[in-house]
């Protein structure tokens, strides 16, 4: 999967970072962003709103305390790093993303 043609600027921003995420969808396509930031890429824990459409204190709570010491939260963290770390090679020259961006530059002359 391209990141960077499914995310928003701002999580892209943040995984490339390696910062671990707490998904937490408000509109349009934020709900599909948080089922590929959970469930595909395993980078954010989900915030569960309850029926009424709201999120409580204890959700909030939860999820942020569950980045810094649950054991799935240590698995998010260490995943955001290997995803920055990841980000970083294709970034460099040489890398999966310069190579695509030299050869985009070249197609243009």
């Amino acid at each position: 999967m391209s990141l960077h043609n499914s995310l928003p600027h701002s999580t892209l921003e943040a995984v490339c970072a390696g910062v671990p995420l707490v998904a937490w969808p408000l509109y349009a396509e934020q709900r599909l962003n948080r089922a590929v930031l959970v469930e595909e890429m395993k980078l954010a824990l989900p915030m569960n709103e309850s029926e009424d459409g709201f999120v409580s204190a204890d959700e909030v709570e939860k999820n942020l305390r569950g980045l810094m010491v649950s054991d799935e939260g240590i698995l998010i963290r260490e995943r955001a790093l290997a995803m920055k770390n990841a980000a970083k090679a294709a970034m460099i020259e040489g890398g999966s993303s310069h190579v695509a961006l030299s050869k985009l530059v070249e197609s243009w002359n």
